[in-house]
């Protein structure tokens, strides 16, 4: 009943969702040619629409001296350079298109993964779009329209829309359960292996740190009730991580990888091929960094937008027979788990979510630098004060651990790891660090 009351509004409210669904479900099976002049020609669009209604591009291109019209390959696009988050952050205003105050214009932020978040503009239409491709991708793993779905994500800090009585009837209508990725601790865990066994979804989303944890606990406690389908995201996959989840579970485990300002860029099939969603995005590889270009988005386009991660190419076709174009091995974010005083551990994502839309702040990190304590250095200007880090500090100790000391230090900046990666999260652990560090003194 559930599934058909589902179904039926979807028909109702989403008929341009369900038009695109079933455009995207042809489209994955055109060949690889026909598949590239569909995206040279969206990239076409997008750069002429930029030219014509983006400031910041129309200036660009005319220094760059590229003609929208005469773009013949994505190889064409190495004349303009890449689009940093600093550019994005200081270049804003003139990044929105010219009519970007419109209705149905939405203003997103990133968690600031890399350790500096960025703002970001999308449309109702591009919203649509990203719901679509990400539907494709999961009927890849068994799902379809109205069937059940469960999420181990985000907490309730950033997930308003699943709590109180209207996210809870959203959620019963829609058949989603939501799970809270950042309480670890193992009664929870427990309850969330018996909330996943009543709900049987048909596909389980989550971060490959806290499945894994799910997995092990189900493993040491006996319970290891098989899954339909289960999709990892927001983090890098392991090999030894991924065996597990699917001896486990008794499912498949496919990856997906994508970032919040460009919905998913590629998701794995069955076959074990890693597609880029050519409809929806440009990727390229510079020097093994990936670069992505958005085809969809007319109120923010991003054109090179350099994410900060690595990936290595792949040659040949996937043996399922989809055209879409091919990526191999992807090295992305990892998010360090944190164990608070009382033993609870805490997704490093925890973190990131208290950041998003906090004004002023260009960059950030948390580190553990004792068992009870915890240092944020942040770079910010005068709008993040004293109230903004008690309102994080409060929520630290809320949803985290009461326990927490937290230190303020500001920073001029914040220099990558060893690995030209920003660590946004650094854990503790006593074996090798000290409880005490020569650091500037807490604010």
């Amino acid at each position: 009943m559930r599934r058909a009351i589902y179904r039926a509004w979807a028909a109702l409210r989403a008929r341009p969702l369900l038009r695109r669904m079933q455009e995207l479900e042809r489209s994955q099976w055109l060949s690889r040619d026909e598949i590239e002049a569909l995206q040279i020609g969206r990239l076409r669009d997008t750069l002429t629409h930029a030219a014509r209604e983006v400031p910041y591009y129309a200036d660009l291109f005319r220094q760059a001296g590229l003609d929208p019209a005469a773009v013949k390959s994505v190889a064409d696009l190495r004349s303009l350079p890449a689009l940093s988050r600093e550019t994005l952050a200081a270049s804003y205003d003139r990044l929105r298109c010219r009519d970007g105050a419109r209705a149905g214009v939405i203003e997103r932020s990133t968690g600031g993964s890399s350790g500096r978040p960025v703002r970001f503009l999308v449309d109702e239409k591009e919203m649509t779009e990203r719901s679509a491709h990400i539907y494709r991708n999961l009927r890849w793993l068994g799902w379809d329209l109205g069937d059940r779905m469960a999420y181990v994500w985000g907490s309730d800090i950033d997930s308003s829309e699943h709590s109180g009585w209207r996210g809870g009837l959203r959620d019963a209508v829609a058949g989603v359960l939501w799970l809270d990725a950042f309480r670890l601790e193992e009664a929870t865990l427990d309850h969330q292996l018996d909330r996943l066994e009543r709900f049987d979804p048909a596909v389980v989303i989550g971060y490959p740190s806290s499945l894994h944890l799910l997995a092990r606990r189900a493993l040491a406690t006996g319970r290891r009730g098989p899954l339909r389908g289960i999709e990892t995201s927001a983090e890098m996959l392991a090999p030894e991580v991924r065996r597990e989840l699917e001896q486990v579970f008794g499912c498949a485990v496919l990856d997906r990888y994508g970032c919040r300002e460009a919905g998913v860029i590629a998701h794995e099939c069955p076959a074990g091929g890693r597609h880029v969603n050519a409809e929806a995005v440009v990727m390229e590889m510079e020097q093994g960094e990936v670069l992505v270009t958005t085809l969809n988005n007319r109120v923010m386009p991003l054109i090179r937008y350099r994410l900060e991660d690595a990936a290595e190419p792949a040659p040949g076709a996937c043996p399922c027979g989809r055209g879409l174009p091919l990526v191999g091995a992807l090295r992305g974010r990892v998010s360090d788990i944190i164990r608070s005083p009382s033993g609870r551990l805490i997704h490093g994502e925890f973190f990131t979510h208290l950041f998003y839309g906090a004004q002023g702040v260009s960059a950030f990190q948390v580190e553990q630098t004792a068992r009870n304590t915890l240092e944020i250095r942040y770079v910010a200007d005068g709008r993040f004060d004293a109230r903004s880090r008690d309102v994080i500090t409060t929520a630290i100790r809320s949803h985290g651990d009461a326990a927490f000391s937290v230190g303020w230090v500001p920073v001029k900046s914040i220099d990558p790891g060893p690995s030209g990666k920003f660590r946004f999260t650094i854990g503790w652990s006593p074996s090798d660090r000290p409880d005490s560090r020569n650091s500037p003194p807490f604010q």
